[in-house]
């Protein structure tokens, strides 16, 4: 009965896409979850190659099906994207364009359907080939397609001639003077770009979850009919370089202008931005290649990069009342989070910041991950036309660094100050509403201290000597490590306020909370140095039975804070303060309230304040 139904459940489907207005969204995503399925099948039953049965879990198919609607999809497919190639090429494209978006969304998912369809055509060679070569021709398009008209900038200039005459003493003087100012416009978000970015997503998450995917791809590429190959593949290594080939292409579509580069300074932190899209890697994907030693070798703003694009995976999103938790996301939330803190100590140590600061973290770096450092190189996987467009973008971004450094220059402590805590406040939305008031008052009375203590000759950035691509990498780990502790914590309280006791002890044995705990204890191998540390670890030694691990990562991060406010790079400073307040939420989860912290402020607070009201003259730290 089953088989009979799913039967007709297929036969209904490709009925389905082939009406005019079959190969619509819900319907692709029916298609998509059933293909899914389809590709976890092994073995097939006995026949003819068209005649093939398949069956798993009640669910039967012939293979003549998947040449069906392999038929329909891929002449779909090819439609579709020559339509996509020709928007891509308008200049006039809106970001308001609703129809386009809604082409685009459907295109993503035919995209999918045609890639699992690969994998489902293993039985059929010439047909998998034939098939492969048709989507190899459009990625080899996606990933050498270079827009003009890009988002830029156009300035208005405003000039006025003030003359004035003075008479003295039969003398007359005539002045004139000329104001300048300018103003600068950036054109409306180019919505291609986003566009090309997702299709190029698709097929990076297809490829990273499917290594029989990457086998294919490789395979293909290497058929007599190709007149050029597509992927740089030493032997093994899971034939990483046909993922490479496409995010390097994401990475370059990215930031391929001056504009496109300052959106970049603004994704290192935490913030709500109006061009945000959920992205179409997904986590497992995005973190498998975060995981791979061969991304060791990358180049650091690539990496910085990649980094980013896992955080956003991972996003912000507070688990829902009455939902089902995967517990398995939470695995990739406390990897992702492990993973973090094994690359901010690797970096950290190149960085040479003074030892004082870093303490002895040598036992920081877990064995297993301290020796997964790769001796391959990153890009011996790449096109020489991929490795030569990296380089170039890389020496462009030195520019954006200057312009970047540039702007932070006129700001005085004051302002940067004053960014800090409208930053915050914010950012309170991933506190507990009944602790804002508290979490305010503490991080305020941190604020206030850090611009005005003297750090001596610790510093984070020294002009000349750090490299802008040490700084980005430094700032998307700690993206990264805020919101994989975030996410983690916040499961940890969705469980424990929300499950039964029988699945409590389920996840009281999982990996998820005994890695974060751990993983917190091991800042105690950071010094306590800086005038900042001191005052917060004096204050917190009232209370010595609470957070006992996770104080250790709050002391420390108050240091990077005040370094981050010496160096003057602001969005060092809101990812520091980002992590704060991740850990005050941890303080919370872990004793119910922030009665350790609360000392912090009240007289400490109005002293501190008293003392530097001439140095913060308007910053105000009301709500």
């Amino acid at each position: 009965m089953v088989a009979k139904k799913s039967k007709g459940k297929i036969k209904h489907l490709i009925s389905a896409i082939q009406s005019p207005q079959g190969l619509n969204a819900p319907n692709l995503k029916r298609l998509y979850a059933l293909l899914h399925h389809w590709s976890t099948l092994k073995t097939p039953i006995s026949g003819s190659p068209l005649d093939m049965k398949f069956e798993k879990c009640g669910l039967n198919f012939k293979f003549k099906d998947i040449n069906c609607l392999s038929d329909i999809l891929f002449k779909q497919l090819e439609a579709r994207f020559h339509g996509f190639f020709s928007a891509l090429h308008e200049l006039n494209v809106s970001a308001a364009d609703n129809g386009k978006c809604f082409l685009i969304e459907e295109l993503k998912l035919l995209l999918r359907c045609c890639l699992v369809m690969l994998v489902l055509m293993e039985y059929d060679q010439p047909l998998l080939v034939q098939k492969g070569l048709g989507i190899l021709y459009l990625l080899s398009r996606l990933v050498t397609t270079e827009l003009s008209g890009r988002n830029g900038k156009s300035s208005i200039t405003f000039k006025k001639l003030i003359s004035r005459q003075s008479v003295s003493d039969d003398c007359t003087t005539s002045i004139t003077e000329e104001f300048v100012a300018s103003l600068c416009l950036w054109k409306p978000s180019d919505p291609r770009y986003a566009f090309l970015c997702a299709v190029l997503e698709v097929f990076a998450d297809e490829l990273l979850v499917r290594q029989t995917l990457r086998q294919y791809f490789v395979m293909i590429d290497c058929a007599p009919s190709r007149s050029e190959r597509l992927f740089m593949c030493p032997s093994g290594h899971g034939n990483i370089g046909s993922v490479l080939e496409v995010i390097c292409a994401h990475f370059v579509v990215s930031l391929s202008d001056e504009q496109a580069f300052e959106n970049f300074h603004n994704r290192l932190f935490w913030c709500h931005r109006d061009d945000f899209r959920i992205p179409e890697m997904s986590l497992p994907a995005a973190l498998s290649l975060l995981l791979n030693p061969i991304m060791l070798s990358a180049p650091k703003l690539f990496q910085a990069y990649l980094i980013l694009m896992v955080s956003e995976a991972i996003g912000i999103r507070m688990p829902q009342p009455n939902t089902v938790l995967d517990l398995k996301l939470m695995d990739c939330y406390t990897v992702a989070f492990e993973r973090s803190i094994f690359l901010y100590t690797r970096h950290m140590s190149s960085l040479h910041v003074d030892d004082d600061f870093l303490g002895d973290n040598s036992s920081f770096i877990r064995s297993d991950l301290h020796g997964s450092s790769s001796k391959l190189n990153f890009e011996c996987f790449l096109h020489p036309a991929t490795r030569d467009k990296l380089h170039h973008l890389i020496s462009k971004s030195y520019d954006a660094w200057n312009s970047y450094l540039s702007s932070m220059s006129s700001r005085t402590n004051s302002e940067l100050v004053a960014a800090s805590i409208a930053f915050m406040k914010e950012s309170l939305c991933i506190v507990d509403e009944s602790f804002k008031d508290e979490v305010l008052s503490i991080l305020s009375c941190i604020i206030l201290r850090n611009p005005s203590d003297d750090n001596g000759d610790t510093l984070l950035y020294k002009k000349e000597e750090t490299s802008s691509q040490d700084i980005y990498l430094l700032a998307s780990i700690l993206k990264l490590m805020s919101s994989s502790m975030l996410q983690a914590i916040w499961y940890v309280k969705h469980l424990r306020f929300s499950v039964c006791p029988k699945s409590l002890e389920d996840v009281s044995s999982c990996k998820g909370c005994d890695v974060i705990v751990d993983i917190l204890g091991c800042f105690e191998h950071f010094s306590i140095s800086l005038p900042i540390q001191k005052f917060l670890c004096e204050t917190l030694r009232s209370h010595p039975a609470r957070h006992k691990k996770s104080k250790w990562m709050f002391f420390h991060f108050s240091g990077l804070l005040s370094l981050s406010y010496a160096s003057g790079l602001d969005f060092l400073v809101k990812d520091c303060l980002f992590a704060l307040m991740v850990l005050l939420n941890m303080f919370i989860i872990e004793e119910g309230d922030l009665a350790a912290a609360d000392s912090l402020f009240g007289s400490s607070l109005e002293s501190f304040s008293s003392k530097s009201s001439d140095k913060f003259e308007g910053v105000s730290l009301v709500s």
